[in-house]
């Protein structure tokens, strides 16, 4: 069976072929039946030959019972191979009937079945990029074989069933699958469009409606999800940020929203953020908040509706031709949602988050020594399944922003105009792109920005150096810049800041526009202006580059970062801070200071959220004194909480970091007093009503089990607890929580269950098995854990050979024991495991590879520290 579909047999099918129409029905009655694994799939597809040959289509599936090509049956034993259907093709028009049983998914690729453990009801949604439409119907699964495509589905009468297009009739009927009446639906044919964005989705969903009208066009919207989720739906401000994004788009694009109806639907179990798919977009539900929030979270999920949104013009619309142009679609979508966050709604300070989060993302990715360019030789489908990266989004998105700012937005978006109406409902490549946006370019090299930014590898390093005099007067200055990869000078963008600390607050005293392309260039424009505090390269985030801050600058930013007026300038500066201390030349000390002092100061609900992260890596993976360190963060949040404004975002995220970051004291043997206060403030939390006695804090489920967690880790809460909790929040949430609980337990015992489980229980969905993962790496006394070092390398490549993609990339990611105290050792295992398995798949040696960079990483930092 051979299920990884290489880029050479897909060009070889696309000059054989030209596809027009499928024609696919799903009886999908059985879906309330557990005990049935396989539901019925017809689907019959229209297309020329362009001359005679043996071909195949893709079909992964329990089996086959029909094979029709032009009224010719053939014999599924010796056509199919579970995974194609092989056949032959007559020159000029061909008709193919495929019927076979495809397999209901617990992974979250291909038809997904979920059971709702708050009511019993039952969800189905598919989930198909980049190729896993052939795990639900018979396809030529490759972005650029579009056709139309006219669904119907035969389900249980009682479930809502859902297209990319509006239904067109509905009949009951009787299945050979059901034990009660069930209905058929009918679904209006599509535009043209690729196989990996149709979608189906079914079962007991709840529904709002609500319509976008713009001069002639009208485009009815719903919202959806599951029945348990409905008085959480928050419809209204997901249709406010959908109409302000579809103004966004049309303004912009000035090409009319093209697939009909605007369906978003919130499901269960989901392996991403959210999919594009045209006319039915879904997301995963924990956008839905049942419980509260900071202003991040509501920021982000407009931030994925809006990314969605552009895929509709960008990815749907106009589409790669293969993956190795994913990363187009992927970062035009990222920097354009961004854009829309901004300049469409309320969240005008969206670059932010972007700078402190996304673009970390692409710094640690760019890093690796499986980096690769963002535009990347993609082979097969298992490359393209890695390549949905940080290199991919973010990098991507990122270098979109410095070509926005290297050629004007205005003339980005005349190209991108141009491009929508040339190319709508067709395939193209980058070079398609290239050309549109250099015909509306004057006096900028856009091939050239192109080859030094998108063919190549690493991070630009840019420093500004100056020389001053006795009265502090710049005398010499120079821009730098260095690639942590193979060199490459390319042509940078971006402003540089000064600010001086006048009493309480940063202020800038002028900005400089440098604009350079060599290694170094001088700044006469900054000679006889007085050296300020703080020089700030980066200011407007414009540029991808690590921004390196001079000796000076570093002092006042780690002194002063907070008293930066601007929240986008604080963002820059904790990304130059962040980077220095995972490189090793700031010691995780004064980052940690500088962070401590930031806690009940910064405002930002965005930098707050990256800087947690930052810390927890500090704590799990940098620091040579976890007590210490501990200290000084869990003092810090206690102390800005007794003062913290009731209900704020504030208050909250400094309740959650005392209640994540106790759990790390589970290895501190003697706990100091900041260890002890956090460990009752918890206690206190989990034995609270709903609100925290005092100060104003809701106290809701998504606290509570935060505050178990770390008390199950501690040995203060034990079964008994963690089964009181979980009375309380029967939810599918409060399940995977108590799981994670569960096996977060620090017994011994308790940890074997839980390995157990996921490396042998293949009946685990995919949440199941991270809820339990998470639990199972909680922070514990490690020699608890030591044995399943070894444990994990003699299981890891059947991981990867006995599990489906996604899953075996959750195992292989989440079971990795950079939990270990012997970091060396690790690092030393990964690195014979290499060796040893020089045949291992390119995906799964790439996952190692990447893992074994970060413990090395750890063990450079760690040793740096003796000398900061």
């Amino acid at each position: 069976m051979t299920t990884n579909l290489k880029r050479s047999e897909a060009a070889t099918r696309s000059e054989l072929l030209t596809t027009h129409s499928y024609t696919v029905h799903l009886d999908i009655t059985s879906a309330p039946d557990l005990a049935q694994k396989t539901f019925t799939s017809t689907s019959t597809v229209v297309f020329d030959a362009h001359h005679e040959a043996e071909t195949f289509i893709d079909f992964i599936a329990d089996s086959v019972s029909d094979i029709t090509i032009n009224g010719q049956s053939l014999d599924p034993a010796d056509h199919f191979d579970g995974a194609r259907v092989i056949f032959p093709a007559t020159a000029g028009s061909n008709t193919l009937t495929v019927t076979g049983q495809a397999v209901y998914s617990t992974s979250g690729e291909g038809m997904h079945r979920f059971v709702d453990p708050a009511d019993d009801k039952i969800y189905l949604y598919t989930q198909y990029e980049p190729t896993d439409a052939r795990r639900v119907f018979a396809n030529f699964d490759q972005p650029d074989l579009k056709a139309t495509f006219t669904f119907s589905v035969t389900a249980p009468h009682d479930f809502l069933v859902l297209n990319n297009t509006a239904p067109t009739e509905s009949q009951t009927s009787t299945s050979e699958a059901a034990t009660t009446s069930a209905v058929t639906h009918e679904f209006a044919t599509t535009e043209r469009m690729s196989t990996y964005i149709t979608c189906v989705c079914a079962g007991h969903y709840v529904g709002a409606h609500d319509t976008y009208t713009r001069g002639d066009l009208t485009i009815p919207m719903s919202v959806y999800v599951r029945a348990s989720l409905a008085e959480s739906m928050d419809a209204d401000n997901i249709f406010t940020v959908t109409k302000q994004g579809l103004d966004f788009y049309h303004d912009n694009f000035e090409f009319p929203y093209p697939w009909g109806k605007y369906d978003q639907i919130f499901v269960p179990e989901y392996n991403l953020g959210a999919m594009e798919n045209p006319g039915l977009v879904t997301f995963v539900d924990s956008f839905i908040y049942r419980d509260a929030v900071t202003r991040t979270e509501y920021e982000s999920r407009a931030n994925v509706i809006l990314h969605e949104m552009a895929h509709m013009w960008f990815g749907d619309l106009v589409t790669m031709k293969w993956w190795d142009d994913l990363w187009l679609k992927e970062s035009f979508a990222d920097y354009m949602a961004s854009l829309a966050l901004t300049t469409a709604t309320e969240f005008t300070d969206g670059w932010v988050t972007f700078a402190l989060r996304r673009k970390d993302w692409a710094y640690r990715q760019d890093q690796y020594p499986t980096t690769h360019p963002i535009v990347a030789d993609i082979p097969d489908v298992e490359a393209a399944r890695l390549n949905f990266d940080g290199i991919t989004y973010a990098k991507g998105a990122s270098v979109l922003k410095q070509l926005v700012a290297f050629v004007g937005l205005d003339a980005f978006m005349a190209g991108s105009r141009d491009y929508f109406a040339k190319h709508a409902f067709g395939n193209t490549t980058l070079v398609d792109f290239l050309d549109a946006l250099e015909a509306r370019t004057e006096g900028r090299d856009v091939r050239a920005w192109a080859d030094a930014w998108l063919t190549t590898t690493g991070v630009s390093e840019i420093s500004v150096d100056v020389e001053t005099d006795d009265a502090g007067i710049i005398t010499a200055a120079t821009v730098s810049q260095n690639n942590t990869g193979p060199h490459v000078d390319r042509p940078h963008t971006f402003t540089l800041a000064g600010f001086n600390r006048q009493r309480s607050a940063m202020h800038p005293t002028g900005t400089w526009k440098i604009d350079f392309d060599a290694a170094s260039a001088p700044l006469p424009q900054l000679v006889g202006t007085q050296r300020p505090d703080l020089l700030l390269p980066g200011h407007g985030d414009d540029d991808f580059a690590k921004m390196r801050l001079d000796e000076t600058s570093t002092s006042h930013a780690l002194l002063s970062v907070t008293k930066l007026q601007d929240s986008l300038d604080r963002a820059v500066v904790w990304s130059a801070l962040t980077n220095a201390m995972r490189d090793g030349s700031l010691s995780v000390s004064s980052f940690v200071d500088a962070y401590a002092r930031s806690l009940g100061r910064e405002r930002h609900a965005g930098i707050n959220a990256g800087l947690r992260m930052q810390a927890l890596t500090a704590i799990k993976l940098w620091t040579t004194d976890v007590e210490e360190t501990l200290g000084t963060i869990l003092g810090s949040a206690l102390d800005a909480f007794e003062t913290a404004e009731p209900g704020s975002d504030t208050q909250l995220n400094l309740a959650e970091i005392v209640l994540i970051f106790v759990a790390h004291s589970a290895t501190v043997v003697v706990p100091g007093p900041e260890v002890v206060a956090a460990r009752d403030f918890a206690s206190r939390i989990l034995a609270s009503g709903p609100t925290f006695e005092g100060y104003g804090l809701k106290v809701d489920n998504a606290l509570k089990w935060k505050a178990l967690i770390s008390l199950v880790v501690l040995g203060w809460a034990d079964e008994e607890d963690i089964a009181a909790q979980e009375s309380r929040d029967r939810t599918d949430s409060g399940v995977m929580q108590a799981r994670t609980a569960r096996a977060a337990r620090s017994l011994p015992v308790a940890k074997m269950r839980a390995f157990e489980a996921v490396t042998t229980d293949t009946s685990l969905s995919n949440n199941s098995l991270s809820a339990t993962i998470a639990g199972f790496t909680a922070p514990v006394a490690t020699p608890i854990l030591e044995p399943f070092v070894d444990a994990y390398f003699a299981q890891l490549e059947s991981f990867w050979t006995t599990r489906s993609n996604e899953i075996a990339k959750r195992l292989v990611l989440g079971l990795y024991p950079s939990w270990s105290t012997r970091r060396e050792y690790v690092a030393q295992r990964t690195d014979a495991w290499l060796r040893e398995h020089g045949t291992a798949p390119a995906a799964l040696r790439r996952l190692v590879t990447e893992l074994g960079d970060d413990t090395h990483r750890a063990v450079r930092v760690q040793r740096a520290q003796a000398s900061l």
